[in-house]
C-alpha cells in the first residue's frame, strides 16, 4: 500500500482515492472511502479490456449476477460501472485469512472446527444455488476465514477476462474442479458439492482430494481415481465420499450437505469461539492489522474521514479477479511444529557472511540442532514436501510446509530443524554453494538462514518472490519476482548489504532461475515459454529460445561452458548456444518411445545421469509415468545401448519431485500417499530405505 501518486485518479465513482493497494490480471485496485468513510476496495480494469465491447458486456452481465448474490457467508459487492471510463467494481473486506494460507501456518482443522465451516460454505453455496447462480471456482483459496465464521468469495466474475465471446470456456482450479467442468461440460450446482467436498478434505487434511502435480495429471486423477481421504474422520468420509462422486447425478445437493452438516451457521462472537488457538490468534492479528489503518475522523474535513497510515503499514493481497480483499499476506511467517509457544526465527540484518564451505552436519548453530527430533520427520502435510540435498552431499534438507529438517541421509538421523511456516508453491528450499546458508521465496521476501549461526534476515521484504537461487561465485541471491507490475522480475541481491545490484535484461514475466556451475550465466522461463540466458556480469541477453511448456517440472538446465537442457513436450533438449554453429539435439529413446509428453527431467553431472519422467497413458486404471535413465553424454546424441534402466512408476506412489545426490549416491523421493521420504538406488531406481 502507498500513498496515491500524481498519476493515480483521485476519485471512482463514489469513492475518494486514498491508497493504491495494488495490481491483480484484470487491473490496478484502490483503497477507497464512500461518503460516510466506508472502505472498500476499488478495481479499475486495464485499458486494453476496457476498450473491447465484448468484454463490457460479459463483465456488465457477471457484476448484475454478483451484485444479486446475498446472505451471511458471501460477501458483498457494493458498487461498480461497467460502462464507465473505465470500468470500476468495489467490493467489502473481509478481515481474515484464506483457508488455504490459515492450513498451510497452522495445520488441518480439528473436526469441530471443520464441520462448522463446512456449515458456512455449504450454506453460502445454498444462498447462491437457490438464485440460479454458481461459484464454478470453490477451493481453499476462495473460502475466507474470519472471526464470525467462514465467507465465499470470488463467484466467477474473474471469467469475464478469461472467456471468449459466447463461449463459457473451462473455469475452475485442478484438484477441486468436477470432472465434467475439466471435460468442458457444464458445471453448475453440482460441480459446486465436488468442490466443498474437496475444500473440506482439505480443512481436515491439508491435502487435497486428488494430490498435487502437473494440473494434467491432477485432472486425470479427478477424472479416473478414487479420493484420498486419508486422515478424514470415519464419521465425514461417507458425505465427503458422497459430494466427490464422478458422476454429478450421485452427489448431494448443497442443501442436503448443509443439514446432515447441522443446519444454518450462525454467526461467531469471535474466532476462538469456533477455531483452535493458532487459528484463532491468526484472525486476531489480521484485526490488529487492520486497525492500523483503520479510517479516523480528521478536524476541518467537513465531517467526512481519512485513512490514518499507522506505524504498521500493510499491503492487501488481491485473491483472484474480481474479489474482496484480505490482510492475509501480511502476517508474518511462524513456527508450527509441535509447541504451543510458535518459535520465530531470530531476525538480523544483511547476514554476515563467513568464510566457507560449511559443514551442514558439524557446523550448525545449537539453535538449530537443539530442535532436531530423534528420528528423521517430515515437517508438513502429505504432497507439500520438497527434498534437496546440500552441495557436499552429505545432508538433506525436508522442507514441507511447517518447517525444515536437515537429515543426515547416511547416518538416518535429523540433525537439525528450522521451526517456521513455508508457503507451499513458491520453489523449493535451496542451499548456498558453501552449504552456509538455506534459502526459499515467499509471497513477502526471500527467508535466508544461516546455518552456522541460527540467524535469519528477509531480503526483498515486502515483495511477492517465486523463486530463488544463490550465485555459485559471490554472495548474491538471484530472485524471481513476481510482485506488483512484474517491475525487475529477476534481479540480484547482494546478501552482504540487501541491496539490489542487478536487473536482467527483458526479464518481465519469468517464473524461475537457475544457474551455470561457474556463474558466468543464469537462465529462467517466463510463463508463456520464452526461455533466455543472461550473462551475469552485464544482465544482457546472450541466448533465448521459444516454446518451453511452462508446465513441465523441471524445465531447464545449465551446465556450463554455454550448454543448456531445456524442456519440450517430446523430451529433454541438449543446445550449445556456445558454439560457433547450431549445436542441439532431442534425446529420445529408441527402444521404446514414450507415448505421453515430457513431465520432468533431472541430471547428475559427476555420475552423468539423465533422469527423464514422461506421463503415459493409463494402465489397470491407475495413472502412471514412463521413467528412462541414461548415461548421459555431452557429445554424442543418445545411443539406445548406453540406456541404463527404465521401469513405470504409479503416480499415486511416488511424487515426481526426485532430487538426485551431487555425486549420485542415491536419488530421494516423496510417497505422498504414506507422507514418507524415500531413498532409491540410482540406477533402477529399487527403493533403499524409508522415512515417515
Amino acid at each position: 500500500m502507498r500513498q496515491p501518486s500524481a498519476d493515480d485518479p483521485h476519485r471512482i465513482g463514489p469513492y475518494r482515492i486514498v491508497a493504491l493497494l495494488g495490481s491483480g490480471g484484470m487491473g490496478r485496485v484502490h483503497l477507497g472511502l464512500d461518503r460516510d468513510g466506508r472502505p472498500a476496495a476499488v478495481k479499475v480494469v486495464r485499458a486494453e479490456q476496457a476498450y473491447d465491447p465484448r468484454f463490457r458486456e460479459r463483465f456488465a452481465r457477471e457484476l448484475a449476477l454478483a451484485r444479486s448474490l446475498h446472505g451471511p457467508h458471501v460477501p458483498r459487492v457494493y458498487d461498480g460501472d461497467p460502462a464507465g471510463e473505465p470500468p470500476w467494481l468495489a467490493t467489502e473486506y473481509v478481515m481474515g485469512v484464506s483457508l488455504r494460507e490459515l492450513v498451510e501456518r497452522t495445520g488441518p482443522l480439528p473436526t469441530g472446527s471443520a464441520i462448522l465451516l463446512g456449515r458456512g460454505v455449504a450454506g453460502a453455496l445454498v444462498e447462491v444455488h437457490e438464485q440460479g447462480a454458481a461459484h464454478r471456482d470453490l477451493k481453499p483459496g476462495n473460502v475466507m476465514v474470519a472471526a464470525e465464521g467462514p465467507r465465499v468469495i470470488d463467484f466467477g466474475i474473474a471469467r469475464a477476462a478469461e472467456e471468449g465471446p459466447g463461449d463459457e470456456g473451462v473455469i475452475g482450479t485442478p484438484g477441486y474442479m468436477a470432472p465434467e467442468a475439466g471435460r468442458g461440460e457444464p458445471g453448475g450446482a453440482p460441480a459446486d458439492v465436488f468442490a466443498l467436498g474437496g475444500v473440506l478434505t482439505y480443512a481436515l487434511t491439508g491435502h487435497g482430494p486428488f494430490g498435487d502435480g502437473h494440473p494434467s495429471t491432477v485432472l486425470y486423477r479427478v477424472d479416473t481415481t478414487a479420493p484420498d481421504l486419508d486422515g478424514v474422520p470415519e464419521n465425514l468420509r461417507g458425505l465427503l465420499a458422497s459430494c466427490l462422486a464422478k458422476d454429478p447425478r450421485e452427489r448431494p445437493t448443497a442443501a442436503r450437505v448443509l443439514r446432515e452438516l447441522g443446519g444454518p451457521l450462525p454467526p461467531a462472537p469471535e474466532a476462538a469461539a469456533w477455531l483452535p488457538p493458532r487459528a484463532a490468534a491468526e484472525i486476531e492479528n489480521v484485526t490488529r492489522r487492520y486497525r492500523a489503518i483503520r479510517p479516523d475522523p480528521t478536524p476541518g474535513a467537513g465531517g467526512r474521514r481519512v485513512l490514518t497510515f499507522g506505524a504498521a503499514v500493510v499491503s492487501l493481497a488481491l485473491l483472484s479477479g474480481f474479489t474482496v480483499w484480505s490482510l492475509a499476506a501480511t502476517l508474518p511467517e511462524s513456527g508450527v511444529v509441535s509447541s504451543d509457544e510458535e518459535p520465530s526465527p531470530e531476525e538480523t540484518g544483511p547476514l554476515p557472511l563467513g568464510d566457507g564451505p560449511c559443514s551442514p552436519t558439524h557446523d550448525l548453530a545449537p539453535a538449530l540442532t537443539e530442535s532436531a527430533s530423534a528420528g528423521p520427520t517430515v515437517p508438513g502435510t502429505a504432497g507439500k514436501v520438497h527434498t534437496t540435498f546440500s552441495h557436499d552431499g552429505s545432508v538433506l534438507a525436508v522442507a514441507g510446509d511447517r518447517g525444515v529438517a536437515l537429515w543426515d541421509w547416511a547416518d538416518r538421523e535429523e540433525v537439525a530443524l528450522i521451526q517456521e511456516a513455508r508457503p507451499y508453491g513458491h520453489g523449493p528450499v535451496e542451499f548456498a554453494t558453501d552449504d552456509c546458508l538455506l534459502g526459499w521465496a515467499t509471497p513477502e521476501g526471500a527467508r535466508v538462514h544461516s546455518l552456522t549461526t541460527g540467524e535469519s534476515h528477509l531480503y526483498a521484504e515486502g515483495r511477492l518472490l517465486e523463486e530463488v537461487a544463490f550465485a555459485p561465485d559471490r554472495p548474491v541471491l538471484t530472485v524471481v519476482d513476481n510482485g506488483e507490475g512484474y517491475e525487475n522480475s529477476v534481479y540480484d541481491i547482494d546478501l552482504t548489504t540487501g541491496e539490489t545490484t542487478l536487473v536482467y535484461e527483458g526479464s518481465i514475466g519469468f517464473k524461475d532461475v537457475v544457474y551455470a556451475p561457474d556463474g558466468a550465466h543464469v537462465a529462467g522461463v517466463s510463463g508463456s515459454g520464452e526461455l533466455k540466458v543472461w550473462d551475469t556480469g552485464t544482465g544482457e541477453v546472450v541466448h533465448q529460445d521459444d516454446g518451453v511448456p511452462f508446465g513441465t517440472g523441471t524445465r531447464l538446465l545449465l551446465l556450463g561452458d554455454g550448454e543448456i537442457l531445456f524442456g519440450q513436450a517430446e523430451g529433454p533438449v541438449h543446445y550449445d548456444f556456445g558454439a560457433e554453429a547450431d549445436h542441439g539435439w532431442l534425446f529420445l529413446p529408441e527402444r521404446a518411445e514414450p507415448e505421453g509428453e515430457l513431465v520432468e527431467f533431472s541430471y547428475n553431472p559427476q555420475a552423468r545421469r539423465l533422469y527423464v519422467f514422461y506421463a503415459t497413458e493409463p494402465e489397470d486404471g491407475r495413472g502412471v509415468v514412463e521413467l528412462f535413465v541414461w548415461d548421459y553424454d555431452s557429445e554424442d546424441e543418445y545411443d539406445s545401448e548406453r540406456e541404463l534402466s527404465e521401469e513405470e512408476i504409479a503416480m499415486e506412489e511416488l511424487s515426481l519431485s526426485l532430487t538426485v545426490h551431487p555425486e549420485g549416491a542415491v536419488v530421494a523421493g516423496y510417497d505422498q500417499r504414506a507422507g514418507a521420504v524415500t531413498l532409491l538406488e540410482p540406477d533402477a531406481l529399487g527403493e533403499v530405505d524409508r522415512f515417515i
